[in-house]
């Protein structure tokens, strides 16, 4: 129900976990467990002090609900985190990489992180500006 926003989220540098095969109460354990904020949609949870529930359908107006609510800085953290799977992305050499990106890709860029866990690369592109327009248009 907040795949979408999960994703930002990460983009933006938060911690942020998503599993869709975990009910509302074993992700509310879960959450607990580890210490964590649960953001929801269901109607259900909205009432247990730990949780957020999101009052938007789209997931624009749920970013601003959780950057009011939990404000945090993502100049220092933005792209720091794989978008699939939430680890900490890691610098690697353009070597690393020659094989595993498109040859126009390799040619136009510097610097790639990549993470360690799914093994996704990363690089600056034209993505990055797309997503701080996005950030602009949704007023944070």
């Amino acid at each position: 129900m907040l795949a979408r926003l999960a994703r930002w989220l990460r983009l933006l540098g938060a911690d942020t976990l998503y599993d869709p095969a975990l009910g509302g109460a074993a992700m509310l354990a879960r959450a607990r467990a580890e210490g964590r904020v649960m953001l929801t949609r269901d109607k259900r949870l909205r009432t247990a002090p730990d949780v957020l529930y999101l009052e938007s359908n789209d997931f624009r107006g749920q970013l601003r609900e959780v950057m009011r609510r939990y404000p945090f800085d993502r100049s220092k953290a933005g792209l720091s985190r794989c978008s699939r799977c939430n680890c900490m992305l890691v610098e690697v050499g353009r070597e690393a990489v020659v094989r595993r990106v498109p040859a126009f890709v390799y040619a136009s860029n510097e610097r790639f992180a990549e993470c360690l866990e799914c093994g996704r690369i990363y690089w600056g592109a034209s993505h990055v500006e797309r997503m701080k327009r996005e950030m602009e248009r949704i007023g944070l």
